[in-house]
């Protein structure tokens, strides 16, 4: 921390609410001003954008940390250095076994990636916290949005572990399989890159830590999601996290 900011962020602790949603894209982070009242850009730097306003009365702020689990650890990090508790990620997923465009409440996630492991061995399991993950199912119910809860696989490599990358008469030295069929035997719902390290780090620095994502990719096909279809669904994930942190709040008084 640097003159009262965060050294990535360039926030201030007056400048974050206690309760933080991260998205990976900045452009997400206005469909949250959206749905917000008096949300405003506080802080602004690369990837890192940072709004603060509320939902329904209560403090809120969302910020981007673009891809991948390094970039979310370092958030993390900031946001414990300033004071921050509640931290929901909500984001993006391949879906293995679902349907494209219903939801993923993630209770837990495997440990496919290189940050977590710098912070507690990889026998330590991924969990969400449970206070959250109840509230989230509630919302959930209550919306009437299809959704599954269960695990996650997150992953560093995108073209090596989840998205097989083909390019017409070219390939490159060695291209190893995805793991994704493996993974989708084994029962688990869908893949990202950022939920096991969020959940790890998060209990290292005993942040309470939740994953909610929309699946836009069918991880057996690479189907993408419609663009109109995905749209609609980001709208409905950005109203589903507000509302999940604010029942959240009004039941814990967090």
């Amino acid at each position: 921390m640097s003159n009262g900011k965060s050294w990535y962020l360039k926030c201030r602790a007056e400048d974050i609410a206690p309760r933080v949603i991260l998205v990976g894209d900045p452009a997400r982070v206005k469909m949250f001003a959206g749905e917000m009242a008096d949300a405003k850009i506080i802080c602004q730097d690369r990837e890192f954008t940072t709004l603060t306003g509320s939902y329904k009365g209560v403090a809120m702020s969302v910020i981007s940390v673009g891809i991948g689990a390094p970039s979310a650890a370092i958030v993390l990090e900031e946001l414990w250095e300033l004071g921050i508790k509640v931290v929901v990620r909500a984001g993006t997923a391949l879906t293995l076994n679902g349907n494209v465009g219903d939801f993923i409440l993630a209770h837990s996630a495997i440990r496919s990636e290189g940050t977590s492991p710098t912070y507690l061995p990889v026998e330590y399991p991924a969990v969400a916290d449970f206070d959250l993950l109840r509230a989230y199912h509630q919302t959930l119910k209550d919306a009437g949005a299809p959704f599954a809860v269960g695990m996650l696989v997150t992953s560093d490599g995108f073209y090596t572990e989840l998205f097989e990358h083909r390019v017409p008469g070219r390939a490159p030295l060695q291209r190893a399989a995805t793991r994704l069929q493996e993974f989708s035997a084994a029962g688990v719902l869908g893949a990202d890159m950022e939920t096991s390290a969020i959940y790890i780090v998060g209990h290292y620095l005993g942040l309470k830590t939740l994953s909610l994502l929309v699946s836009t990719v069918d991880g057996k096909t690479n189907t993408l999601l419609d663009k109109s279809i995905r749209q609609e669904k980001e709208i409905a994930l950005v109203r589903l996290v507000l509302q999940g942190m604010y029942l959240y709040t009004t039941h814990s008084g967090a």
